[in-house]
């Protein structure tokens, strides 16, 4: 370890950041002084800069000049593993660094990457912060290096506050594993997204943590908020301006299918867009970050999936397709764009939808207090030890918030994760309702301030650098609200906009794809025979997307039959879109859960359109909760097992199964499933709107 009589000089690591970035490379302000901070006088940062500024960079030479000198290897705990690997290949390839990762994705690597550490030839480690809750990992890794690592890196370090953004309930260990980190490690926490109250809150956590902050909002941004109503016209504002900004591109969606509804349109419009997601494997995400890099697409349409770790220095340009729920995340993202540019666009468009799916974002942001009592008591009522799935078979939450009350009660230590689920500790537990509901007022707060964002005639750069409580001290005289429109504000062609409506309707159909299992609340699942199953089905639209889909939506929360619309939308799929063979003969219609009769009026409507009889084959016998009530795919199961039986009106032809809303499937197999144990022929499931992804 170098000591101040043996001072690294600045002179080695301008070396290494010329092998890093070329000849000419010069450090920004404050890396330096960070390297020698870290380097010479072992000390404890929060480093507080812009992305893009190059917090890697710090630390990877910090890495270098540490391992020559002697010093153990660097662990670095980030929450972005996925998005790191650029970074990491940079680092092996420039200054001969030695990086390895312990993560769910490379299990066959683990053995030859412990004993690496532990023997000194890795010189990087990174993990996530879950990684630190592994008993595994604990014994194998932490406690033989003990005070043996050279540099502890917590990235994205505003996560450890509560007040941060995004925080998260394993970033409790990384705090624990500070305070009681020997002296003479140096640390470098590293975040672009923290204000003073952030920052406050993180030393005090952490205490003898020095900050070194800088400029936050990058020069060559030239933001601009646009309003525009119906996610319809934003399409249509995309089809037109999308083309005319330079190089390649970002666009951000809020949800998975809007990310897969936008790239299918911008397809449409002759352009070479991508979607990216988290749902795509890792090997799917860095072929298409590859293809952007490499401007082999005009963009990638994208979730926050693609956010910190991604570096392209000539990104021309952020779409934001709708508002983000805070500035913070807004800033974050617009981050991606300009880093090598001198001019790059930020665009927000915004309209109606937005504070609902804000609102949702706030509400599910923690599980209420009803949820962790129902999970301990599941816990506390079986002398085994439970995993999710059985979980979730025993109580009515739904698999996301279970694993919300199953991370933090483990971080709090109320249960405990064992080698066949999780079980419950002798330690008591409270819900902190002083805690939660003081960060959801802040959500609400931050709520707020991003819609005063959107709507202020001020300088929008100085808001955002107000908000992270930046040095700005005037307007920015670069943005829209200071020179005037970049780009324009209203839609030229209105043809598009009835186009993308057609668009969102051609899109919303989807299969309802028959169930293969049944679970047993024995435990276990079971094969449904084919000849019980239903055929693969259809819905027309997603429930209260633009056009259509909110049609329904509005319809269906009404207590009238539903409009001529809607049931010649539903004719005109089930004639021209959709041709099952065998072909319907008959129709039927799904009892309501309430008794009422608004879905059979339904069927017989699109009966009489499609000229076929229709029967009323099912009756209802015993009483069920309405589906949506129903949090996970287990309970609403058995909220309908055995509650339908078939009557004499049963035809063998196939038939037409109608039903308003599809979320599990569940009630549409049960059906089908009575009507082919009463011998009918094939049955084929349709309803009006899904209400989430099926």
């Amino acid at each position: 370890m170098p000591s101040a009589t043996n001072p690294v000089a600045k002179a080695q690591a301008q070396q290494l950041l010329e092998r890093s970035l070329g000849p000419d490379a010069q450090f920004r302000p404050d890396q330096w002084e960070a390297i020698d901070a870290l380097v010479n006088d072992q000390a404890r940062l929060l480093l507080v800069q812009r992305t893009g500024w190059g917090k890697s960079t710090v630390y990877f030479i910090a890495t270098k000049l540490l391992r020559d000198r002697g010093a153990g290897p660097t662990l670095i705990i980030s929450p972005l593993l996925a998005l790191m690997h650029n970074q990491i290949q940079d680092a092996q390839d420039d200054l001969g660094l030695d990086a390895r990762t312990i993560n769910s994705n490379n299990t066959e690597e683990w053995a030859e990457t412990k004993e690496r550490v532990r023997n000194g030839e890795c010189d990087i480690l990174l993990i996530s912060p879950e990684r630190l809750a592994n008993r595994e990992f604990q014994e194998d890794v932490l406690e033989p290096m003990d005070d043996d690592f050279g540099l502890l890196v917590v990235d994205e370090a505003h996560c450890i506050s509560d007040w941060g953004h995004d925080f998260r309930p394993d970033y409790r260990r990384i705090k624990r594993i500070l305070q009681e980190l020997p002296d003479h490690i140096p640390v470098a926490a590293t975040t672009a997204t923290a204000n003073d109250r952030v920052v406050q809150d993180v030393t005090e956590q952490v205490p003898e943590l020095d900050v070194i902050r800088g400029q936050l909002v990058r020069d060559s941004l030239r933001i601009q908020a646009i309003e525009l109503g119906s996610r319809a016209e934003r399409l249509a504002w995309l089809a037109e301006n999308i083309t005319n900004v330079p190089t390649a591109g970002i666009i951000y969606c809020l949800t998975t299918d809007e990310v897969e509804t936008v790239a299918a349109w911008l397809t449409r419009q002759g352009l070479t867009v991508e979607p990216y997601h988290g749902g795509m494997d890792g090997e799917r995400r860095r072929t298409l970050e590859q293809r952007l890099l490499d401007n082999d697409v005009d963009a990638l349409v994208a979730t926050n999936a693609l956010g910190m770790g991604f570096n392209k220095p000539d990104l021309g340009w952020v779409v934001h397709f709708q508002r983000p729920p805070n500035l913070i995340r807004y800033y974050q993202e617009i981050g991606r764009a300009g880093r090598g540019l001198d001019e790059a666009y930020a665009i927000v468009l915004t309209g109606e939808e937005d504070d609902r799916i804000a609102e949702y974002f706030i509400e599910s942001a923690f599980p209420e207090p009803g949820d962790f009592e129902t999970v301990l008591e599941t816990l506390e009522a079986n002398d085994e030890p439970l995993y999710k799935y059985e979980l979730l078979q025993r109580a009515n939450i739904s698999w996301k918030v279970a694993s919300k009350c199953l991370g933090i009660l483990r971080v709090e230590n109320a249960i405990l994760r064992v080698d066949d689920g999780f079980t419950r500790t002798n330690k008591e537990w409270t819900y902190d309702h002083e805690r939660i509901e003081s960060i959801t007022e802040l959500r609400r707060q931050e709520l707020a301030q991003i819609q005063a964002f959107v709507e202020t005639d001020a300088c929008l750069t100085k808001f955002i650098d107000d908000a992270l409580d930046g040095t700005m001290d005037g307007p920015c005289g670069q943005c829209a609200n200071c020179v005037g429109e970049l780009l324009p504000t209203t839609i030229q062609d209105a043809g598009l906009i009835t186009a993308a409506e057609d668009h969102y309707r051609a899109e919303s159909w989807d299969t309802i794809d028959a169930r293969y299992y049944m679970p047993s609340r024995k435990g276990g699942r079971s094969k449904i025979a084919d000849h019980r199953k239903p055929e693969d089905g259809r819905v027309l639209c997603e429930y209260g997307a633009p056009g259509l889909g909110e049609t329904v939506r509005e319809e269906h929360e009404s207590e009238a039959p539903y409009s001529d619309t809607v049931v010649s939308a539903a004719v005109q799929h089930l004639r021209t879109e959709w041709d099952p063979e065998p072909a319907p003969a008959w129709v039927t219609a799904v009892p309501a859960y309430d008794g009422s009769n608004r879905v059979e009026t339904l069927a017989q409507a699109i009966a009489y359109r499609l000229d076929l009889p229709y029967e009323t084959a099912l009756r209802k016998v015993e009483p069920t909760n309405p589906q949506q009530e129903l949090a996970n795919s287990y309970q609403k199961r058995w909220n309908v097992e055995g509650v339908f039986e078939a009557t004499d009106a049963v035809r063998s032809g196939p038939g037409l199964l109608v039903d308003a809303t599809v979320n599990s499937r569940w009630t549409l197999m049960e059906a089908g499933m009575t009507l082919r144990d009463a011998d009918s022929g094939p049955i084929y499931p349709f309803a009006l709107g899904k209400r989430q992804r099926i």
